[in-house]
């Protein structure tokens, strides 16, 4: 039986983690022995549930936004320590796959002194430095894949260096996890006003949570909702935003079961405000499926993932307000039929059937 050994810098269960789940459920699926090195968190239980063997490593901690020279060598030094504790288990591995950047270091030393393979998987749109990396890795014969969550990667890859016009450059979309399988449509507007308004996922700036301290003061008979927590990122953001947020914005902190508590809220809208490119946005599908009407911001892929799915669209904050009240003024029945709509296309192209199907193919290549 061949073995992947799987590379994973958070324990945290974030998006890249769900993926991370995925992908070592595939793996078991079509064949393969699976060990994950991850630091210590909630992901290692999930996967000691999959089946697969995991090992705790330190965590590889760097400086929050814009890294410096000292960074570097943090990078530099922890990859070598973690390659040389682990230097026998990469040496009997087949593929040893990269699910989080800050282990890359790891699998081209396992590439360049033992000769093993191995593939990549991006999943934001990274910058100058990182971009570099993944150059290095496509120049070494022994990469087998580097694998992009959408078409908007890709293009921003091949706008960056027409070499990563590579056939082992493969887009794999993103889809669902095992929580939204076989979840029916449920109309969450017809015979109710529209109520309550949220934000899911990880708190930090980037992904645009102090928009809503605005809206709340702006519509004061609505309810919105933060679900989640700072996980990885500050802390500082998400305490100025409880201390700002007027009373009817309510922080529910880290979700476990997310379609749960969206029926236990009685959730209605989903905004996705990012105010970054993000490579993919797991949040938008899953609240789709989840019979939501999602909102996003027009950037990076959550454009394709909005005509895609036929979800509205916003540039500036304040356009909100405006979209916001078009929204209390419409039909609910009216709005419910066009939520059913895009319910119906995410369950077709995202569902977690399609997703493992995709990533069960990838790894048979």
């Amino acid at each position: 039986m061949k073995h992947i050994v799987f590379l994973e810098q958070y324990g945290s269960l974030g998006g890249g983690q769900q993926v991370l789940l995925e992908l070592v459920r595939a793996a078991l699926h079509t064949g393969f022995r699976a060990t994950v090195l991850i630091p210590k968190g909630p992901c290692v239980d999930r996967l000691r549930a999959l089946g697969a063997q995991t090992i705790v490593v330190p965590e590889c901690r760097l400086s929050k936004g814009k890294k410096n020279i000292a960074d570097i060598f943090r990078f530099a030094w922890y990859g070598c320590r973690t390659f040389l504790r682990h230097i026998s288990l990469l040496r009997h591995a087949d593929l040893i796959y990269v699910n989080g950047n800050r282990l890359s270091p790891v699998a081209m030393l396992a590439q360049l002194m033992l000769g093993r393979k191995a593939a990549y998987h991006i999943h934001l749109n990274h910058g100058g430095l990182e971009r570099k990396l993944f150059l290095l890795a496509l120049r070494l014969k022994s990469t087998r894949a580097l694998v992009l969550p959408s078409e908007f990667i890709r293009r921003e890859l091949l706008a960056a260096d027409v070499r990563f016009d590579d056939p082992r450059v493969q887009v794999v979309p993103n889809g669902l996890d095992a929580r939204f399988s076989d979840i029916p449509f449920q109309d969450r507007f017809t015979g109710r006003p529209l109520q309550h308004i949220g934000i899911v996922g990880r708190v930090s700036p980037e992904k645009g949570q102090d928009v809503l301290i605005p809206l709340a003061k702006h519509f004061p008979q609505l309810q919105f909702h933060v679900l989640g927590d700072a996980a990885f990122s500050s802390e500082d953001y998400y305490e100025r935003l409880k201390r700002e947020a007027p009373e009817n914005v309510h922080f529910h902190g880290w979700v476990d079961d997310l379609p749960a508590k969206v029926n236990e809220i009685g959730l209605q809208v989903c905004l996705v405000p990012s105010r970054v490119k993000e490579a993919f946005s797991l949040v938008a599908v899953e609240m789709v499926a989840l019979s939501c009407l999602v909102i996003v911001r027009k950037l990076g892929a959550l454009e394709d993932v909005a005509r895609e799915l036929g979800l509205e669209m916003f540039e500036k904050d304040d356009d909100l307000k405006i979209l916001l009240k078009n929204r209390l003024a419409k039909d609910p029945t009216w709005i419910a039929m066009g939520i059913k709509k895009s319910y119906h296309i995410c369950v077709q192209e995202f569902s977690h059937s399609c997703f493992q199907t995709r990533l069960c193919n990838l790894f048979s290549r």
